[in-house]
C-alpha cells in the first residue's frame, strides 16, 4: 500500500459528461409505463410491488425520475418469490444517488438501468439482499426474446426469462457512471455491477474511510466500460472480444497515500474465506493511488482478478492483489492482465503471493505492444527509510507452492528499480517466470529476481523459481544494480536462468547473477544467443560463499565479446568448490580486457571448458583463469578446443596455492603469441607451495599451407619451446606439446613486419 510520487490531471486523461452536483429536488417518480404516473412521498420512498408490474420471478419498476439526497432511501419490497428487481429511468435525466438503496426482498437481486447517466455521492449506501447490477444500457435483455427498453419503453416485451444482457445502442456513446467517495457493498457471494459507458470511481481516504469502497466479500465485481453499441452478458467474462467496436474510459483514483495511511482500505475488494473475482473491461484503464484486493484466507480457492484494455492500461502507485492470505489452506486466484500497452509506475504492484499453505494463484500479464515497470515508492516507515519497486511480486512466506508468472509482449522495459520477483521465505517452493517478448529491456537498478531468502530472512528450505527468457530480438541489461538475479540465502535450493535471444547485451554493470550464502546449492546460469556483448564491468556471475555448491555457467553462443572489464565468472567463498562454466561458441571469442575465471578460496576451484570451430581472441590484458587463492584447494581444469588463438598480453592459468594446480588441455590448429613473453609464462598450472598442474597443448598433423591466409605477409623458422624448468615440490610439471607441426605454435618473435 503506498502513496503516490505524482498525479495525473484529470483533465487530459478523463472528462465526464456528468457533474457531480447535488439533485436540488429529490424525485423519484413513476412515468405511467407500468401503470399511474406518480411522484412517490418522502424522504424513505417505499417502492412496493404493486407500483410495478411482475412477470413470474421477475419484478418490473419504471421511473421517470430516480434521485436519493443524503439521509433519504429508497426502499424496494414486494413478495418473496421475487429473484429479480428490475428497474427503468426513462426520463432524461441523470440519477444522483446520494442516499440509502434498500431491498428487504430475500436474495433478490437489483438492477438500476438509466441510459442517461448514474452518479453515486458520498452518502451513497447499498442495503440488498442479493446482487445489485447499475447500468447506462439502452435495454436489459430477458433471456433470448424478452426486452426492458429504458429509452424506447414501447419497445419493451416483459417475460418470466431472467435477464440476459445489458444492451446498447447507437444512437449515441453511452452515458457514465461515476461514484464520489461512497460506501457500495453487497452481501457474501453476490456481485455488484457498473456497466456503462466512461466509469469513474474517485475516493478519498485521506478522510478517514476505512472500509472497501466497492465490497462484494467472496463475491463478484464487474467494471464494464463500452462505447458503441452491442450487448453485455450478465456474466461479462463470456463477452466475444469483438462484441464493441470501441471501449470506453475507465478511471479508479484515491488521494495520495502516506505512511500514516497505508493501513486504510481497499478501492475494491471481493476478499474472503473464498476469494472473489474482480472482473475490469474497458478500452483505457487508469489507475492512481487505487487498491485492488481478491485475496482468500479460508479452506476454498480464490477466484482472481481479469483486467483487459483494449488500449493502455496505466498504473500509478496501486497495489492489485490476489493472495492466498495467513491461514488459507485454498488456493489464490489467478490474475490475468491484457492490453494493447500496460504501465506500472511509481510503486505500482500486482502481488500473487501466499502467506500460508494454499498455493498461489498465477499471473499472466499480454500487451500486444508494449510493457513498462518505472519508478519505485520512497516512504519513511516507522523512522526507517523503504522502496516499492514498481512490478509484479509472487512471494512464498509460509509452506505454500508459489504460483507461476508469465510475461508475454513485443517489448518488455523496467527501468529505475522496478521490478519483478519470484521468491521464498518460507518451506513452500516459489513460483515461477517465464518471458516471451521481442526485447526485453533493464536500466537503471531493475531487477528480475527469482531468490529463496533475502539478507534478513535466512530460514527456511522453499527452492527459488527459475526464470525463462525467450526474446526474438535482444535482451539488454544496462546499470548498476541491473540485473538477472537467482539468489539462495536459505537451505533451498537455487533456481536455474535459462535465456534464448538472438543478442544478449551486458554494460555498465548489468548482471545475471546465481549466488548461494548458505547452505542452499546455488543455482545455474543457462544462456544461448547468437551474440553474447558483455562489456564495460558486465558481469554473468555464480557464486557460493558458505556450504552450498556453486552453480554452473552454460553458453552456446556465435558469438562472444568482453570487452572493458566484461567478466564471466563462477567463485566460491565457502567450503563448497565453485560452480564450472562451459562455452560452446560456433564463430569467436574476442575479449579485450575481459575475463573469464572461476575462483575459490577454501576449495577446488571449478573447470572452464571453450569449444569453438573458430577463434579465441585474447588481448588487451584477458584472463581465463582457474584460481585457489587460500587453503589447499586444487586448481580447477581448463579445457580449450578452438581452431586458433590468438594471445596479446592476456593469459590462460589453472593456479593454486597450497593444493594442486589445475590441468590445462589444448586442442588447436594454433596458438599466436603476441604477449611479448613465453609461452610457458603466458599459459601456467601452477602451485605456489604445492604440486604444479599439467599442460598438454595438442596440434593435429597439418599442412602450414593451409593456415598461410591468416597470418602476416612475412614470417620465419623457429625452434621448439624449451621444457619448464623445475619447482621446488614433490612432483614436476610439464608442459607438453603433442604431435607439434612447423607453425601450429607461433611467439611475436617469430613475426616479421
Amino acid at each position: 500500500m503506498y502513496p503516490t510520487l505524482k498525479t495525473y490531471s484529470l483533465v487530459t486523461i478523463f472528462s465526464l459528461s456528468l457533474s457531480l452536483s447535488q439533485a436540488t429536488v429529490a424525485e423519484v417518480v413513476l412515468d405511467g409505463t407500468l401503470g399511474a404516473r406518480s411522484a412517490l412521498d418522502g424522504p424513505n420512498f417505499a417502492i412496493e410491488a404493486h407500483l410495478g408490474q411482475q412477470m413470474g420471478n421477475n419484478l418490473f419498476h419504471s421511473f421517470e425520475s430516480f434521485n436519493l439526497n443524503p439521509q433519504e432511501s429508497a426502499t424496494f419490497s414486494g413478495p418473496s418469490i421475487i429473484n429479480h428487481i428490475i428497474s427503468r429511468v426513462t426520463g432524461g435525466q441523470a440519477s444522483y444517488l446520494n442516499g440509502r438503496l434498500r431491498s428487504t426482498i430475500p436474495e433478490a437481486n437489483l438492477y438500476l438501468i438509466n441510459p442517461a447517466g448514474v452518479m453515486f455521492g458520498e452518502q451513497a449506501r447499498l442495503d440488498v439482499q442479493g446482487s445489485f447490477h447499475v447500468s447506462t444500457a439502452n435495454y436489459l435483455r430477458l433471456g433470448q426474446d424478452g426486452r426492458f427498453d429504458a429509452s424506447q419503453p414501447e419497445r419493451s416485451l416483459l417475460t418470466i426469462a431472467p435477464p440476459s444482457a445489458f444492451g446498447f445502442l447507437n444512437q449515441s456513446p453511452p452515458a457514465a457512471i461515476s461514484k464520489q467517495q461512497s460506501f457500495l457493498a453487497v452481501p457474501n457471494g453476490k456481485t455488484l455491477s457498473f456497466i456503462g459507458g466512461d466509469l469513474m470511481l474517485q475516493d478519498n481516504h485521506l478522510t478517514g474511510q476505512e472500509n472497501a469502497l466497492l465490497s462484494a466479500p467472496e463475491g463478484q465485481i464487474n467494471l464494464i466500460s463500452v462505447a458503441s453499441s452491442g450487448e453485455v452478458p450478465i456474466n461479462p467474462e463470456t463477452l466475444l472480444d469483438n462484441a464493441f467496436e470501441q471501449l470506453g474510459t475507465l478511471k479508479i483514483r484515491d488521494a495520495p497515500f502516506t505512511a500514516d495511511n497505508l493501513t486504510k482500505g481497499a478501492n475494491i475488494d471481493v476478499s474472503g474465506e473464498a476469494g472473489g473475482k474482480i472482473y475490469i473491461l474497458g478500452g483505457q484503464i487508469v489507475m492512481e493511488n487505487a487498491y485492488l484486493f481478491a485475496d482468500t484466507n479460508g479452506a476454498s480457492n480464490g477466484q482472481g482478478i481479469t483486467i483487459t484494455a483494449a488500449n493502455d492500461m496505466i498504473a500509478d502507485s496501486t497495489n492489485i492483489t490476489s493472495e492466498a492470505l495467513r491461514g488459507s489452506t485454498g488456493q489464490g486466484g489467478h490474475i490475468n492482465l491484457s492490453a494493447r500497452q500496460i504501465r506500472l509506475t511509481n510503486g505500482a504492484q500486482i502481488s500473487n503471493s501466499t502467506l500460508s499453505s494454499g498455493a498461489a494463484g498465477d499471473m499472466t500479464i499480454t500487451a500486444t505492444d508494449a510493457i513498462n515497470f518505472s519508478g519505485f515508492l520512497g516512504l519513511t516507515i516507522n523512522g526507517k527509510p523503504v522502496k516499492f519497486g514498481s512490478g509484479l511480486l509472487g512471494q512464498t512466506t509460509g509452506t505454500g507452492q508459489g504460483g507461476q508468472i508469465k510475461i508475454t509482449a513485443p517489448q518488455l522495459t523496467l527501468t529505475d528499480g522496478s521490478i519483478v520477483k519470484a521468491n521464498t521465505y518460507g518451506l513452500g517452493d516459489a513460483g515461477s517466470l517465464s518471458f516471451q517478448v521481442d526485447t526485453l529491456t533493464l536500466t537503471e537498478g531493475a531487477q528480475v529476481n527469482v531468490s529463496s531468502g533475502n539478507q534478513t530472512k535466512t530460514t527456511g528450505a522453499g527452492r527459488s523459481g527459475t526464470l525463462t527468457i525467450a526474446a526474438n530480438q535482444a535482451i539488454r541489461i544496462s546499470g548498476p544494480g541491473s540485473a538477472l538475479v537467482s539468489n539462495t540465502f536459505t537451505a533451498g535450493e537455487g533456481g536455474t536462468i535459462t535465456i534464448k535471444a538472438p543478442l544478449l547485451e551486458l554494460q555498465n554493470q548489468g548482471t545475471i547473477q546465481a549466488a548461494t550464502q548458505f547452505d542452499g546449492n546455488g543455482g545455474h546460469i543457462s544462456l544461448e544467443a547468437e551474440t553474447i556483448s558483455i562489456h564495460q564491468h558486465g558481469l554473468i556471475s555464480t557464486e557460493t560463499r558458505t556450504g552450498g555448491a556453486g552453480g554452473n555457467i552454460e553458453i552456446q553462443t556465435g558469438r562472444l565479446e568482453l570487452t572493458a572489464g566484461g567478466r564471466i565468472t563462477a567463485s566460491s567463498q565457502g567450503r563448497n568448490r565453485a560452480g564450472d562454466i562451459s562455452l560452446h561458441i560456433k564463430e569467436s571469442l574476442q575479449t579485450h580486457n575481459g575475463l573469464i575465471e572461476t575462483e575459490t578460496l577454501d576449495a577446488d576451484g571449478g573447470d572452464i571448458t571453450i569449444t569453438s570451430p573458430g577463434y579465441l581472441y585474447l588481448t588487451d590484458n584477458t584472463a581465463i583463469t582457474t584460481s585457489v587463492k587460500n587453503q589447499e584447494g586444487e586448481g580447477g581444469n581448463i579445457l580449450l578446443k578452438p581452431e586458433f588463438i590468438v594471445l596479446d598480453n592476456s593469459r590462460i592459468k589453472a593456479d593454486a596455492t597450497l593444493g594442486k594446480g589445475g590441468n590445462i588441455q589444448i586442442t588447436t590448429n594454433g596458438i599466436y603469441n603476441f604477449s611479448g613473453e613465453p609461452i610457458e609464462q603466458v599459459i601456467t598450472a601452477t602451485s605456489q607451495f604445492g604440486v604444479d598442474g599439467e599442460i598438454a597443448i595438442e596440434s593435429p598433423d597439418v599442412d602450414l599451407e593451409a593456415f598461410l591466409i591468416i597470418l602476416p605477409s612475412r614470417y620465419t623458422e623457429f625452434d621448439l619451446p624449451k621444457p619448464c624448468n623445475l619447482q621446488q615440490a614433490n612432483e614436476r610439471s610439464s608442459f607438453h606439446i603433442n604431435r607439434y607441426h612447423e607453425g601450429s605454435l607461433l611467439t611475436p618473435e617469430h613475426f616479421v613486419e
